[in-house]
């Protein structure tokens, strides 16, 4: 019995790809098995050192970590929390437009986060503007990525 070339393959016959799954792989040019092999990220964001928050330079994403200050909501023509955190060398705000009330509750003050995005300049200084984060245990508890991150194009109802 001869195998099958890869392309030739739809992903239609990977387990949990179905119909829909396969219809929406395909809005992205990912039809066969070969498309998946060779579909490459578009970047990679680099989740791997930590900064200090008075080292941070606006346009560059980076990680950093502190404890948090103050968490509040601010009215105005848009909704949006924000969060200020601390180092000991600078603070920093996390900015949220879209949040529920877990995350804001989440942010509470005195627990200590990690944070990924990209430093703009914001009224009271450095911002982040709808970071990755985590709550960490307590302020020695560092969880870095160990790698590159990938990120891959995506369509709508598909995830990294």
């Amino acid at each position: 019995m001869r195998g099958k070339l890869l392309d030739a393959i739809p992903l239609t016959s990977l387990n949990g790809v179905g119909t829909s799954q396969a219809e929406k792989l395909n809005k992205i040019g990912l039809r066969t098995i070969q498309d998946l092999l060779f579909h490459l990220p578009l970047r990679y964001e680099d989740q791997t050192q930590l900064y200090t928050i008075s080292d941070v330079q606006p346009g560059c994403s980076v990680t950093v970590s502190g404890e948090i200050l103050q968490t509040k909501i601010v009215l105005g023509r848009r909704r949006m929390m924000t969060s200020q955190i601390s180092d000991g060398s600078g603070t920093l705000t996390l900015r949220f437009f879209n949040f529920s009330t877990a995350i804001k509750n989440s942010l509470a003050v005195g627990k200590y986060v990690i944070a990924y995005g990209e430093i703009r300049r914001g009224n009271l200084g450095p911002e982040i503007i709808h970071p990755e984060y985590k709550i960490k245990p307590n302020a020695d508890h560092i969880e870095l990525q160990d790698t590159l991150t990938p990120i891959y194009p995506t369509t709508e109802g598909t995830r990294q």
